[in-house]
């Protein structure tokens, strides 16, 4: 994976997941392990692109569902089969915060600051 993670405002975090790969457990621990919260201790807000992911496992679903410093996780994607795997990791029971999937990245993001109450 080349650079997954990427901080898009102070306490917003976008993780591309790779496009064509599948998605397993560790690799969904390497990307959960950079989820830590800023220096101001305040959760994180996380918009996670689907676009084109060849699937992700049952434990990767649940590496993301227990990530305690995200307050609010955004999915996005474009196609129908974007909206399917999304609706499988938001199947996990997240709880950290609310989940939704989206296809434009100014509603994701305008969703996020209002359910993530981040700036």
């Amino acid at each position: 994976m080349s650079k997954p993670l990427g901080l898009m405002q102070e306490q917003i975090v976008r993780i591309v997941l790779p496009r064509d790969e599948h998605l397993d457990e560790h690799s969904a621990q390497l990307l959960a392990a950079g989820l830590q919260a800023p220096p101001s201790g305040s959760p994180l807000a996380v918009l996670m692109d689907v676009t084109d992911v060849a699937s992700v496992s049952r434990a990767a679903r649940a590496v993301f569902s227990n990530v305690s410093t995200v307050a609010a996780w955004a999915l996005l994607g474009r196609t129908p089969v974007d909206r399917i795997l999304a609706h499988f990791i938001l199947g996990g029971d997240f709880k950290s915060g609310p989940a939704s999937y989206f296809t434009s990245e100014i509603d994701a993001l305008k969703w996020l600051k209002e359910h993530a109450h981040v700036h």
